[in-house]
C-alpha cells in the first residue's frame, strides 16, 4: 500500500503558525512569569497539534479492492476502498469520499469515521451504470486534522478503477439452421488435429514428422516417441456488427444502434457459454479503422465485450452510405453494377478470409436484394449465413439465397 499523496498545509494552517510566531517573542522576553507560562502551553499546543497532524499525514493509507470493475449496463456495481491507520496514534474525524468520475448515479460514496492504531475500515459505495462505456473511478480524497483542528490535513490518492460498462444484457435462443455444432467436434481426419492437445504416444515409424517426436520421453526411453493429437474441426461465430449510421432510418437511430451492439454481445455471449470460438467484425466508417476485425479464437469473449464497451454512445456519424459495389470478388460480377451498401462489401471481403465452417451473423438494419445476393456468394466457402435485422416492417423468414433473417425487438431481454 502506498501512502497518500499531500497537496500541501490550507490556508487555516497558517492562523496557528502566524500566531505561535507571535507567542514566541512573548516567551522569550516577557518577564512576568505568568505571561510566559501562558505563551509557552500555547506555544506547546501548537507544536503537537502540528507534529500529530504530520504524523497523522505520513500513517494513513488507502488502497482500491479492485483495479477494474465490469458490468452490464442497467446494473449496479460495487466499489471497495480500505482506509487503513498504520500508526500508534489514533485518528479522529477522518472524512474519506471517492470521486465517482462520470457515473451518473451513486450512493455511499462518503464516510465519516474514527479509527484507532493499527485498525481499518472499508467503503463500500455503489453506483449505476446507465450508459455503456469505459469509466474513470477515483482518486479518491481523505480530509483529517488534529483534535483541535488547527492543522487540517488534506489527502489524495489510493490510485483509480476503470470500470467497463458492458451492453445491457439480452438473449438470443436460437440455433443455426444448418445444424453446426457449437463448441469442437471430434473427427477420426488427422487433417484435423488440434497440436495443443495430446492424445497418447506411439513408437516411431517411418515418415512421421519431426515435430511430432517427444525428444524428453526418447531420451529417457532410449527409441523415438512420437505424440498423437486429437483431431476436431472448429466451427467459429463471427459476428459483423454494422455501425454505419446512414444505413439506419433517422427515427430513433441511436435507440437501434444501441440495440445492435447489445445483440452482438449477446451472440457473443451465447457462444462462449457453449465453448465456442468467436470473433467480431465492427464496421463503423467514421472511426479511424472503418472496419475492425477480431479474429476467432479462443478466450475473446473479454476483448471483445470490452471493445463493446468502448464503441461511441451517440451514434451520429456523417460519412458511410450505399456504395457501389465495385472491388467485389469475381464471383459477383454479374452484380458490379448494382447499388449496395458499404457494410455488404466490408462483410463480403473480410468474411472470404474466415476459417471453413465460421457461422457468420450480420447484426444490423435491413440490407437489399442485391446486398443479400452477393454475401450468397460467401457459402460458396462453406459458411453458414444468418441477419438479425433490426428493422420495424415485417419481414419474411428467408433472404435471396435461403439464409436465415430474424427480426430483433427494439427493447426487452429477449432480442427475438
Amino acid at each position: 500500500m502506498k501512502a497518500l499523496r499531500r497537496p500541501g498545509p490550507g490556508k487555516r494552517a497558517v492562523a496557528p503558525v502566524v500566531l505561535g510566531l507571535l507567542l514566541l517573542p512573548v516567551f522569550l522576553f516577557t518577564p512576568f512569569f505568568p505571561v510566559r507560562f501562558a505563551a509557552a502551553f500555547l506555544l506547546m499546543l501548537i507544536l503537537s497539534a502540528r507534529a500529530y497532524s504530520g504524523y497523522l499525514g505520513r500513517h494513513i493509507r488507502l488502497r482500491r479492492r479492485d483495479r477494474e470493475l465490469r458490468e452490464f449496463r442497467h446494473e449496479w456495481v460495487s466499489v471497495e476502498l480500505l482506509l487503513e491507520n498504520t500508526g500508534r496514534l489514533p485518528a479522529f474525524m477522518l472524512s474519506l469520499r471517492d470521486n465517482p468520475g462520470m457515473l451518473p448515479v451513486v450512493r455511499n460514496n462518503k464516510l465519516l469515521c474514527s479509527l484507532r492504531p493499527r485498525s481499518r475500515i472499508v467503503l463500500q459505495w455503489q453506483g449505476y451504470c446507465s450508459e455503456r462505456g469505459i469509466f474513470q473511478l477515483g482518486p479518491a480524497q481523505v480530509s483529517a486534522a488534529d483534535p483541535l483542528g488547527l492543522f487540517p490535513v488534506a489527502l489524495a490518492g489510493g490510485g483509480q478503477t476503470r470500470l467497463f460498462v458492458y451492453p445491457a444484457p439480452a438473449r438470443f435462443t436460437e440455433k443455426s439452421p444448418g445444424g453446426l455444432p457449437l463448441g469442437k467436434l471430434l473427427t477420426p481426419n488427422l487433417l484435423y488435429e488440434d497440436l495443443t492437445r495430446r492424445r497418447s504416444i506411439r513408437d516411431y515409424r517411418s515418415g512421421d514428422e519431426p515435430r511430432r517426436i517427444n525428444w524428453k520421453l526418447s531420451a529417457r526411453s532410449g527409441s523415438l516417441m512420437v505424440n498423437e493429437f486429437e483431431a476436431s474441426l472448429a466451427y467459429p461465430l463471427v459476428v459483423f456488427l454494422n455501425l454505419d449510421p446512414l444505413e439506419y432510418p433517422l427515427r430513433k437511430r441511436g435507440a437501434q444502434m444501441e440495440r445492435c451492439i447489445e445483440a452482438a454481445a449477446a451472440l457473443c455471449l451465447l457462444a462462449s457459454g457453449e465453448r465456442q470460438e468467436l470473433g467480431i467484425i465492427i464496421y463503423s466508417p467514421r472511426s479511424a479503422e472503418p472496419v475492425e476485425l477480431i479474429k476467432p479464437s479462443s478466450f475473446t469473449l473479454i476483448p471483445i465485450m470490452e471493445r463493446l464497451a468502448a464503441l461511441e454512445r451517440t451514434g451520429r456519424h456523417t460519412t458511410g452510405g450505399p456504395v457501389a459495389a465495385e472491388g467485389i470478388h469475381a464471383t459477383v460480377n454479374a452484380t458490379v453494377n448494382a447499388t449496395v451498401h458499404g457494410s455488404t462489401r466490408a462483410m463480403f471481403d473480410r468474411g472470404r478470409g474466415l476459417p471453413y465452417g465460421t457461422r457468420l451473423v450480420y447484426t444490423g438494419p435491413d440490407l437489399g436484394d442485391d446486398d443479400y445476393r452477393i454475401l450468397h456468394n460467401l457459402r460458396a466457402r462453406h459458411l453458414s449465413l444468418e441477419y438479425l435485422i433490426m428493422d420495424e416492417r415485417s419481414l419474411a423468414p428467408l433472404v435471396p439465397g435461403n439464409s436465415r433473417r430474424y427480426p430483433m425487438r427494439e427493447q426487452g431481454y429477449e432480442l427475438v
